[in-house]
């Protein structure tokens, strides 16, 4: 309780600062949706023709990818405390338990972030039916949150690769995701500074030499006698690769918590990776 009462003290400016950054992004859509209806309305003069460029209820679903697409740069503020010299010197002497200070750190990554989100999102969900209400009627203006489908864009998978998916893809998904995300956890740890671009360069270059590896093996599997596969059980096999899929993303996770929480207990006010 007082390591929240602390850091929400000393960096309510930095929250509030990252709070509206989200909200700024996820305004994006919002903002490319009316400057369309402008246009529109300009070149056609038809209000018809307007409102209907409005995505009306589907405006959840890129409110939420914009989310996904910030929460990775969220993450790599983690331990924003840890920045300068004298931050670490504060948050180092702060009179409680690493134990403490990591899970107050971690429970803002997730759910401070995911509030911002819950606040972000119905804010912009007032705006948008004020405005239609006001430019076209309040009789052609919907609530996103009212809609069925906002409990399905407050699914990352069915947002981004639409409804029809299956269980098994919506679990994978969002288990990518928090693995994703979780990395830049795990690079905030390594480097306190510039993190995000070094762990997006690190994703990069992971992307990078997986594609040159596949070149480079898949030529040689041409020569293979694959008979064998179709004594498989298609099912049987598809079930391993899931179960599979499932435990290496939740390893990784797991991982990149636990070295993110070993580096925060090694924190130093100088080090030469983080001066």
């Amino acid at each position: 309780m007082n390591v929240a009462r602390y850091n929400f003290a000393i960096n309510r400016a930095q929250y509030t600062k990252l709070a509206f950054s989200l909200f700024l992004v996820m305004s994006l859509p919002l903002l490319i949706f009316i400057l369309k209806t402008i246009w529109v309305f300009g070149v056609t003069h038809n209000t018809e023709w307007a409102l209907a460029s409005m995505p009306g209820a589907s405006m959840g679903n890129w409110m939420t990818m914009c989310f996904v697409f910030a929460w990775p740069i969220l993450a790599g503020y983690t331990f924003h405390n840890l920045l300068t010299k004298q931050s670490r010197i504060k948050e180092l002497t702060l009179p409680a338990s690493n134990a403490e200070k990591f899970l107050f750190h971690a429970l803002v990554t997730i759910g401070g972030a995911f509030l911002a989100y819950v606040v972000s999102y119905f804010l912009l969900d007032i705006l948008q039916y004020l405005y239609v209400g006001i430019v076209f009627g309040f009789s052609n203006a919907e609530w996103v949150s009212y809609s069925p489908i906002f409990f399905e864009s407050a699914n990352a998978t069915s947002s981004i690769f639409g409804e029809n998916v299956s269980f098994w893809f919506t679990v994978l998904a969002d288990l990518y995701l928090i693995a994703f995300v979780s990395t830049f956890v795990l690079g905030n740890a390594i480097k306190y500074k510039h993190n995000v671009l070094w762990t997006y360069a690190f994703h990069w270059m992971l992307g990078f030499l997986s594609m040159m590896c596949m070149g480079l093996i898949i030529p040689l599997l041409k020569d293979v006698d694959w008979s064998w596969i179709q004594d498989f059980d298609p099912d049987r096999a598809g079930t391993c690769i899931k179960v599979g899929a499932t435990l290496f993303l939740s390893l990784v996770t797991v991982f990149c918590w636990w070295m993110s929480y070993r580096l925060y207990c090694r924190a130093q006010i100088t080090t030469k990776r983080n001066k």
